[in-house]
């Protein structure tokens, strides 16, 4: 699409008239100028709690107001006359009638732009927000001529993360130290979109649930952390697991949980709780990475929590992730790699129904500072 301004010049224009509506009439979302009427709405959304966390909207003592809806007023008045902040309410349907249902602005930079977002919680779970984000980028690069628009965001904000891979940023990595949120400096996520990228969905590889009679495999939440604790402060996984942290800390586990969500990010693997199908304790994890490589192969570890021991819960999510990855085609093979000393762990594989197809002699080190061979097992 041809524009008229200058590229990395937005087309400026007077706010609330000068404002382009976009709209994709498919995914029910209309951007447009911010209205006054939209005050309380926008009152209720800025001071939800997770856009508390995440964002850095003003929330002075007593809570987010009308004043402040009044200065942000004015901020997208200047942004929109200056061409360096272009901000639109998100229109969409929600309890029953068409109402505001969020903001979203486009940062102007020479030839880059930076997109901010945040979406009142009524309106969550029906991808508003990845539309709009998607009309945002189409508008910066056919319209206002940007070669490339970056997302940032602090670590943890998942939900942000997932958007913005929905509209095909491609994650950057993590950069230490470089939010100022609310006067701390936070580790930020950054992901980018180039002019020349492809603008497909980057879809997240979920860890979907798995059901059997002895175990439930699910995806961790931070409930999960005391448990993971317990387990991975145990000598016997301790000896066999040698490159967990020590000592081994509730801050350790919750990281551990951040890990198998980057895993499903990035597309590189799956990782599972396995829990007990009566009260969802943590039994232990079971995981499956390597995905992406040229060969199509992927490797199956494990862990047990203390208490299911001896009880066939590992070999029973052995099993259920088995028959999940061969009937979805996730991969061409698997292996599983252990210790030859780890009699527990090998028994785990063989039940599953894996064969010996290797050794590496003293090339696995364990908690005693020796080196054991290590056996490769496959699926026949």
């Amino acid at each position: 699409m041809a524009h008229d301004s200058a590229p990395g010049t937005a087309p400026a224009g007077p706010w609330p008239d000068g404002v382009p509506a976009l709209a994709d009439p498919a995914g029910g979302i209309t951007l447009r100028a911010h209205r006054r009427t939209d005050q309380p709405d926008m009152i209720e959304a800025c001071n939800d709690p997770e856009v508390v966390r995440w964002s850095t909207v003003p929330i002075p003592e007593g809570g987010y107001s009308s004043a402040e809806a009044e200065e942000y007023y004015r901020i997208v008045r200047a942004g929109w006359a200056s061409g360096e902040r272009l901000s639109w309410a998100i229109e969409g349907e929600f309890e029953g009638r068409r109402r505001f249902c969020g903001s979203i602005d486009l940062r102007v930079d020479g030839r880059q732009g930076e997109v901010g977002y945040l979406l009142h919680p009524a309106a969550r779970g029906r991808s508003m927000m990845s539309t709009a984000l998607r009309l945002v980028r189409d508008h910066a690069f056919e319209v206002v001529g940007l070669e490339a628009i970056h997302w940032r965001a602090v670590v943890g904000n998942w939900s942000s993360r997932r958007v913005a891979a929905a509209a095909g940023f491609v994650f950057d990595g993590t950069v230490r130290r470089c939010l100022d949120h609310r006067g701390e400096l936070l580790d930020g996520w950054q992901a980018t979109i180039t002019r020349d990228d492809p603008r497909a969905p980057l879809p997240w590889l979920d860890p979907p649930r798995l059901t059997g009679p002895r175990a439930v495999l699910r995806p961790f939440s931070e409930t999960d952390a005391d448990r993971v604790v317990q387990a991975c402060t145990d000598p016997r996984t301790r000896h066999w697991l040698v490159s967990m942290p020590q000592p081994y800390t509730h801050h350790d586990a919750l990281d551990y949980i951040e890990l198998t969500r980057e895993l499903a990010a990035r597309r590189s693997g799956l990782a599972w709780c396995i829990a007990d199908p009566h009260d969802d304790r943590c039994l232990g994890s079971i995981s499956l990475e390597g995905f992406g490589g040229y060969s199509r192969r992927a490797e199956i570890g494990y862990w047990a929590h203390p208490s299911a021991r001896g009880l066939g819960v590992v070999t029973a999510a052995v099993r259920l992730v088995t028959a999940y990855a061969e009937e979805v085609g996730l991969v061409d093979s698997i292996v599983i790699r252990c210790a030859a000393g780890n009699t527990a762990s090998r028994h785990v594989a063989e039940g599953s129904g894996y064969t010996q197809a290797g050794v590496l002699p003293a090339s696995e080190p364990l908690g005693d500072g020796e080196l054991a061979d290590l056996i490769s097992y496959s699926r026949p």
